[in-house]
């Protein structure tokens, strides 16, 4: 376990110094409960993980991962560091404590992908989702980011018959906008490098969404959306939509 953990921090530290593919996906069922994810696709980070080593690896040394880590785990394994968090930090870790982390590393075919899955009874559960995903990977070493890793949040809302994806502005101090400012200004070239896409699959066809943007599948029961990182920063709203099922 220790050596896993070890690796998710070695990714996550690398992911702030290159690009990243992210891809949201929601699997929403009749009822209204589903499965979320967010997939980070760091293949093109391979490159640059492999020059860490102190000599060129063998095909037999080159190092093949695929499990699933029960986020629980870490947050036991971190309990005295999490201690130290606010209570409302403390609470919103524990309410994704069934997340789980399903990675993949293949060194030889240059191949880093982690997803974070998350099943939910009610869409309501995923209120500011990616925010709590973020304060999940900072969950490293008894420290915690204090920059805000975004200035907005998302809330989703569906009643079998409309869905509706929702970016609310933050309410922050100035300290928090100065820190968060500073963060997006150390992150820039991985945010110009880097793309998001949402995968949407619904238990009935599309009718019609706000988003002008979107395609589907051919039998509309699933909406694709992409853009760049840089643009959605600098304007969460591009993602903010509705969609009416048929």
């Amino acid at each position: 376990m220790k050596k896993i953990t070890n690796l998710i921090i070695i990714l996550i530290t690398t992911i702030t110094l290159t690009s990243c593919q992210f891809t949201e996906r929601l699997d929403i069922k009749e009822n209204g409960s589903g499965v979320y994810s967010l997939e980070m696709d760091m293949s093109a980070m391979m490159g640059a993980m492999k020059q860490m080593g102190d000599s060129i690896k063998t095909d037999e040394d080159l190092q093949v991962i695929d499990t699933i880590i029960l986020f629980k785990d870490i947050l036991d394994e971190k309990k005295d560091s999490i201690s130290k968090l606010s209570k409302e930090e403390q609470a919103s870790l524990k309410a994704i404590e069934d997340l789980k982390i399903h990675m993949m590393v293949d060194e030889k075919n240059n191949k880093m992908v982690s997803d974070f899955i998350f099943e939910f009874n009610s869409i309501s559960e995923l209120a500011n989702i990616q925010e709590r995903i973020s304060k999940a990977q900072s969950v490293k070493d008894g420290k915690e980011n204090d920059a805000p890793t975004t200035d907005t949040e998302v809330k989703y809302s569906y009643n079998g018959k409309k869905f509706v994806r929702k970016v609310i502005q933050k309410k922050m101090t100035d300290k928090e906008k100065e820190a968060y400012k500073k963060s997006m200004e150390q992150s820039a070239s991985f945010l110009d490098g880097s793309s998001y896409k949402l995968e949407y699959h619904f238990p009935k066809a599309i009718k019609s969404t706000t988003h002008k943007g979107a395609t589907f599948s051919d039998d509309r029961k699933t909406m694709y959306i992409q853009a760049d990182m840089k643009t959605i920063t600098e304007n969460p709203k591009l993602l903010e939509f509705e969609v009416i099922l048929k």
